[in-house]
């Protein structure tokens, strides 16, 4: 493991020296300039200084700029890389920064006395150090008191128990809600429009948590399961595959996860991209409808560069007026802000609820073209939280089920003991699967937790049936990868 560990961290270094060494790249094209005729060679007496202080700069700026820009080197994210603190924790931004200025000036020195020969003796010389070191750190680790650790995944099982020891160093330190479960099968990454987690940060916490199976069910996006399905070996966490879809059926707007699903079936970036596109026509129509409402002119293009996805929310909206200084004094606000406990759910509800002022209303895919994609990717439907959907109508329920969707998240943060008792009902009527799920986007405004499905270990055998099946689903796929 440790050579491993020393191969990775070999190979990530020299990728950033690749990386810092790129001016080289335009000296060399100069010489052939020159060498073509197309500049006197006189040019090259000016241009070997300009480019040796380039080379000096890029040592010193590059890879810092690139760490604080993505978080990580190009090395450490390519090799899988973690920099944590002397006492186990992720380093901080201004650490990881630090460490890669020191490394630079430390290299940067070697180069400027001994010049070519400069590359390998600062090599050797940061080999030497992480070899003595137990913690295998370099010379700037010392300096900053931080240590790298690779969790590269392999295929070797004995190295997957390892990795995940060593994972579980860095794991944040987090309290179970009163209603966790250790199965959460709705989840949110950033790639959902809510979503506040990488998926990575998804893993760390229900890790953290003890939780053992788990799917991230991004709306209409499932490019969470590539990164996902990799994490899952080293985080000891069996995965399914998922996505979140909306649709409606006579009117009704529902809520469609897949699991086990060929995610990398087109058809799903079809039904994305689609969605994205209406979805960002909504946005402009919302701001324009607020701006109406209430004069406020809002910078739409700086809204659009705090997404990922280019979609403006009305909770994001309605963040922006309430929390940017910019609006303190406009009077269509004062009410609200008055209310400051229940600014957000009194500003929505009075104009961004369906049939309010500012409501946008999206058209959606039918059920039977969201079941007939599932379907198509070898995947089961399950109906998301029917308390939102179909309230106490079990009759609709009944026969939204009878449409081809094979199971119910029962167990649901919305749901109160009496909405589980009716739709364990159902289910039993119904013979079809039962789901739990949390609906976690992060820490936000909603405060649910991952794993928080009001789950019982009473209903396990109950559960285990659909996981089960999904995780039968799953394993074809990920050996065909493999």
């Amino acid at each position: 493991m440790m050579k491993k560990n020393i191969f990775s961290r070999f190979m990530a270094t020299l990728t950033d020296l690749v990386i810092a060494l790129i001016p080289l790249l335009v000296w060399d094209l100069i010489i052939f300039i020159v060498l073509a005729g197309f500049l006197p060679a006189s040019v090259m007496t000016f241009l070997d200084d300009v480019i040796r202080y380039v080379i000096y700069a890029s040592f010193v700026i590059t890879n810092p700029f690139i760490t604080y820009v993505y978080g990580k080197t190009l090395g450490q994210s390519v090799f899988d890389i973690h920099i944590l603190t002397m006492s186990n924790k992720k380093a901080s931004p201004a650490q990881r920064m630090l460490r890669e200025l020191l490394g630079g000036l430390a290299f940067l020195g070697c180069f400027y006395i001994y010049h070519g020969i400069g590359i390998p003796i600062y090599i050797v010389l940061n080999l030497i150090v992480i070899l003595l070191d137990k913690n295998s750190r370099g010379i700037a680790d010392f300096i900053c008191r931080t240590k790298p650790i690779s969790i590269a995944v392999t295929s070797e099982k004995a190295d997957d128990t390892k990795k995940k020891d060593e994972v579980e160093e860095e794991l944040p330190v987090l309290e179970k809600g009163k209603n966790f479960y250790h199965y959460d099968l709705h989840a949110h990454s950033k790639y959902s429009v809510y979503g506040m987690d990488t998926v990575e940060e998804i893993f760390q916490k229900a890790s953290a948590l003890g939780i053992e199976v788990l799917s991230i069910t991004d709306k209409f996006s499932v490019k969470a399961n590539f990164e996902a399905e990799v994490l899952s070996k080293p985080y000891g966490i069996s995965y399914i595959p998922g996505i979140e879809m909306d649709c409606e059926y006579k009117g009704y707007p529902l809520t469609i996860l897949g699991y086990g699903i060929d995610y990398k079936n087109p058809l799903f970036v079809e039904m994305g991209n689609e969605h994205l596109k209406l979805q960002r026509g909504a946005s402009v129509q919302r701001i324009e409808k607020f701006k109406e409402i209430s004069g406020i002119d809002m910078n739409l293009s700086r809204l659009i560069n705090q997404t990922t996805s280019g979609i403006i929310t009305s909770e994001m909206i309605i963040q922006e007026v309430l929390k940017n200084p910019l609006y303190e004094d406009v009077e269509f606000l004062k009410p609200y802000r008055e209310d400051d406990e229940n600014a957000y759910q009194h500003l929505y509800a009075d104009y961004f609820a369906p049939k309010k002022a500012c409501y946008v209303n999206t058209p959606l895919p039918s059920l039977e073209s969201v079941l007939e994609t599932i379907k198509s990717a070898d995947g089961i439907a399950i109906l998301a939280y029917p308390k939102k959907s179909c309230g106490d109508d079990v009759e609709l329920l009944k026969e939204i089920l009878s449409q081809g969707v094979e199971g119910m998240e029962i167990f649901s943060a919305y749901h109160e003991e009496e909405d589980i008792q009716r739709y364990l009902k159902v289910a039993r009527e119904c013979a079809c699967f039962v789901s739990c799920g949390s609906d976690y986007y992060g820490d936000n405004e909603l405060m649910i937790q991952l794993g928080d499905s009001k789950a019982e270990s009473k209903y396990e055998k109950l559960l285990a049936i659909l996981i089960s099946r999904c995780l039968k689903k799953s394993e074809p796929k990920v050996n065909e990868k493999g």
